[in-house]
């Protein structure tokens, strides 16, 4: 087969056919011919062993790629795992971004503009209220909460991790609901993940190619556009700058809500990151010294955007290495 070639070219192969001993014969065949036909093809024709390991790389790291790879060390079983770990790590990203925001943005009092949710969100009966006049600066805890609540899964398994991660998202959606703070509503988005987290992987692991249903895709779509609208609504109450400034990046955020059900994961993508400008535009419009623009409405649009989005690239991620796991079989 290789009498034509130069000897460092036969050299090559016949060392490349020793390191192939795990294939059977005609799989060594078809392996050393493609190799031939690759060494025909190079400038000099395989004359210089530089040359060949240089592009073709040293034959026992050649035969490496030929390996088979049995289905116990893909580790199949580890799907719940590889969901916990893409669904873990934004959502402790989210939550540490909400930690800063509840840190540095303007106070409280001054966020809510004279219309809109100010007798819920500046409740006096609130108890998150009532608990921050007694715990005053140190309630800023309660943001942490989140951030540790979203590592759980990657260090505690089973069902004590599933215990401990519906405890608390319900705490999570008690302070939202019932919080009766500003401050309350800034956990909105990141609650919405924690409970995602719960239920992403139960519904993911039915089957091995599982997507979620179209409903599914609908649905996020039709309130995720809900929700960018009243937040709209709400952010351009009072805003003295440039109405477009609200308008542009909403109705953005609500062509990639429309495009989640067709899985486009260039959308999805589109979409998180479009979340993440909203919230660091609509920080920057809440600043004293540019337009002193209420923040939680930007936060929320941005905030949802980013859950959205980050939950349907966490699925296209899922759809594609279920995929390529079942290529191998």
């Amino acid at each position: 087969m290789s009498q034509n070639l130069p000897r460092a070219a036969r050299n090559y192969l016949e060392q490349l056919r020793r390191a192939l001993d795990f294939l059977s014969e005609d799989e060594r065949k078809q392996v050393l011919e493609q190799t031939r036909d690759e060494i025909k093809r190079l400038p000099d024709g395989g004359r210089r062993k530089r040359e060949l390991i240089s592009l073709l790389g040293e034959p026992a790291v050649r035969a490496m790629k030929f390996e088979r790879t049995e289905p116990e060390d893909l580790e199949v079983s580890s799907g719940k795992h590889f969901l916990t770990r893409i669904l873990a790590w934004p959502i402790f990203a989210l939550s540490l971004i909400t930690v800063v925001v509840v840190l540095f943005s303007p106070p409280h009092d001054a966020m809510i503009g004279p219309v809109g949710l100010t007798g819920w969100l500046n409740s006096p009966g609130g108890w998150l209220a009532e608990l921050e006049k007694v715990m005053g600066a140190q309630l800023i805890w309660l943001a942490f909460i989140p951030a540790v609540l979203s590592l759980i899964p990657l260090r505690i398994s089973g069902v004590t991790s599933l215990i401990l991660q519906v405890i608390g998202a319900l705490l999570m959606s008690a302070v939202c609901i019932s919080g009766g703070s500003v401050m309350a509503a800034y956990f909105i988005p990141v609650t919405v993940l924690l409970w995602a987290q719960i239920f992403t992987p139960l519904l993911m692991m039915r089957g091995s190619m599982a997507r979620p249903d179209p409903g599914w895709m609908i649905t996020a779509a039709v309130l995720l556009t809900a929700a960018v609208a009243f937040t709209t609504f709400q952010g351009l109450q009072g805003f003295e700058g440039p109405v477009w400034m609200i308008l542009a990046p909403a109705a953005l955020l609500v062509v990639l809500a429309i495009l989640l059900p067709l899985r486009w994961k260039s959308a999805h993508i589109a979409l998180v990151v479009t979340g993440i400008l909203v919230i660091v535009a609509g920080f920057s419009a809440s600043l004293p010294s540019t337009y002193g623009a209420v923040l939680l409405w930007p936060w929320l649009a941005g905030g949802l955007a980013f859950a959205a989005g980050h939950l349907a690239v966490a699925a296209d991620l899922w759809h594609e290495r279920a995929r390529k796991l079942l290529a191998l079989f």
